[in-house]
């Protein structure tokens, strides 16, 4: 048995394809409508060649519908039709002029158009029209072409240009409720704004810019508008105003909601520190401890105020002199020479060195240790601060330092000092491991959004709550929020005055330039609640712009991008 089963029915199929050259096809039955006799059909080198004529005995005169039977010419039109299989189709039709008999008809003669599939001036049928231009909305004109192309109809992207742009935008002057909303032709340098008819669902038109001027001329040509959806744009408002007509203007509530849940994000950053130290108390206190001592460090005199490492050396040495050690123990127990025990024995307080203010070692204990801790060697440090200004030598330079490390038994070997730092390493990231990194911003204002939508919090989320309820900035913010949503959910009006009466002089500056925002915009607000009309559809088309956009690869024309958002919503038939 063969492993191909149907090779041989494959290849029998495909022999008999190709053998039979389609003369025995009958195309007729799909050019009935159309007013057309197919005459004869050829098939050569792979195209199908269609020879028609009109079955009309007599034409219609374009101009004046006057019928004529008298024939003045004839002349051959080449007609590219859809493909067959994948193999293009070419009409020739013969065309016929005739003699205008009407008078009072300018045009003496004129040409026969067979049906509502040719079109004058064109070298396509009308489906092959349709089919190019809904392509052409829908995906780029470098893409058309190849997909064309591999359908049997060959175009040029710049043929499939034209027919968009030869598109014209229904007027739509009968529209009544619109959304308007601005987008980005290239962001941050050049906006558009986009006009969608809320009764339809459909895009109507796009403006160059997003300024009052351009929308005040469109309002003046539609002038049986009577309501328009907006976000907080200034320039919409001020452009409905100039327009002298009693135009409603209708605050998207969207927009209202993300002017809020944007408040609250302003109100936690700027209370965050607040939130961070009442989540991290501890570590609060420890950054006010460093920061005072850095701010000592640099107001005082550093040489009395740092502690020294001769003054901790005398202070072990007078400790373990109390607890009855011999000066041999001491100086074997702290690495130090019997002299300097003895020394330090005999005296009850540490005299001042004169040295540590002629050589300052306190500007370079810092670039010392950490230098150490590198694993440098004391001798090589020692030569590099000498160059940057160190005038002391060498032996009161290893005594200065000789404790920093550990204190007590003079600086270890290199190989001691990595696994030191090693294992301060690992234990300050156990350290870090143990503590759960602090919520941010914007994670906060987003469980804030979702415990005011009455979503389910989990435990983390509730203790989170919980904590900064306890805060009276945040329980004032929580509250305004929350009355806020639901006076724009409801339908009374008036509920949007008392909330600004409640907020308007709120001691918290983002609430109260929320509340003062709201007041300048009070009527369209007061619509949002009152009529139920929304911006998200806009929005939709805003979204929608954007993918047509980047699949031109940013450098349509604005005409361009019209006529695909346009006619790409409502369809070509």
């Amino acid at each position: 048995m063969s492993k191909l089963p149907n090779e041989d029915k494959i290849t029998t199929k495909f022999l008999q394809y190709k053998g039979s050259g389609g003369t025995n096809i009958d195309l007729s039955s799909l050019y009935m409508q159309s007013d057309l006799e197919i005459i004869s059909i050829e098939y050569e080198d792979t195209v199908y060649h269609l020879y028609c004529r009109s079955k009309l005995d007599y034409g219609t005169c374009p101009y004046c519908c006057h019928s004529s039977h008298r024939a003045h010419s004839r002349y051959i039109r080449t007609i590219v039709d859809l493909s067959i299989l994948g193999h293009p189709v070419v009409i020739t039709l013969q065309v016929r002029k005739f003699f205008c008999d009407n008078p009072q008809c300018q045009n003496k003669t004129f040409a026969e158009q067979p049906g509502n599939e040719i079109f004058r001036y064109r070298r396509r049928t009308r489906r092959c029209e349709v089919l190019v231009t809904q392509h052409g909305l829908i995906h780029s004109s470098e893409s058309v072409h190849k997909l064309l192309k591999s359908i049997g109809i060959t175009l040029s992207s710049d043929t499939i240009l034209r027919d968009l742009h030869r598109m014209k935008i229904p007027e739509n002057k009968d529209v009544r409720h619109i959304g308007i909303d601005d987008w980005a032709y290239r962001k941050g340098v050049t906006y558009g704004s986009i006009i969608v008819n809320l009764d339809t669902g459909a895009v109507i038109d796009l403006l160059n810019d997003r300024g009052v001027d351009s929308f005040h001329e469109w309002l003046d040509i539609h002038d049986q508008v009577s309501i328009v959806s907006r976000d907080r744009s200034t320039d919409y408002s001020a452009a409905v105003t100039a327009a002298g007509r009693n135009i409603i203007e209708v605050a998207d509530r969207f927009h209202l909601h993300k002017n809020m849940s944007d408040c609250v994000r302003k109100v936690i950053g700027s209370y965050y520190k607040e939130y961070r130290k009442l989540v991290r108390p501890d570590e609060e206190k420890m950054k006010e401890y460093t920061n005072g001592k850095e701010d000592n460090q640099q107001s005082g005199n550093p040489v009395k105020e740092r502690n020294d490492s001769r003054q901790i050396m005398f202070d072990e040495v007078k400790g373990l002199q109390k607890k009855g050690l011999k000066i041999n123990r001491i100086a074997a127990k702290l690495g130090i020479a019997r002299q300097t025990v003895r020394k330090y024995m005999l005296l009850d307080t540490l005299p001042q060195r004169a040295s540590n203010a002629r050589n300052k070692y306190y500007l370079y204990d810092d670039y010392v240790e950490s230098e150490h801790m590198k694993g440098k060697a004391l001798s090589i440090i020692h030569k590099e601060i000498q160059k940057m200004g160190f005038k002391g030598s060498q032996t009161p330079f290893y005594d200065h330092y000789r404790y920093l490390s550990d204190g007590h038994h003079g600086f270890r070997p290199k190989k001691k000092v990595k696994e030191m730092q090693e294992m301060q390493e690992k234990a300050a990231k156990e350290k870090l491991l143990e503590i759960e990194p602090l919520v941010p911003i914007r994670n906060i204002a987003f469980i804030v959004e979702k415990s005011l939508r009455a979503k389910k919090l989990d435990t983390k989320e509730t203790y989170l709550i919980n904590q900064l309820m306890t805060l009276e900035w945040f329980r004032e913010i929580y509250t305004a929020a929350d009355s806020f949503y639901k006076t724009i959910m409801e339908t009374d009006v008036n509920g949007v005055v008392r909330w600004l009466d409640t907020y308007r002089n709120s001691c918290i500056k983002e609430l109260k330039t929320l509340a003062c925002g709201i007041d300048l915009d009070i009527k369209a607000v007061q619509n949002a609640v009152a009529y139920d009309i929304s911006n998200g559809i806009v929005e939709g088309f805003v979204n929608k712009l954007k993918v047509v956009k980047r699949m031109m690869y940013g450098r349509a024309s604005i005409n361009l991008l019209r006529n695909k958002i346009v006619f790409g919503d409502l369809g070509f038939n």
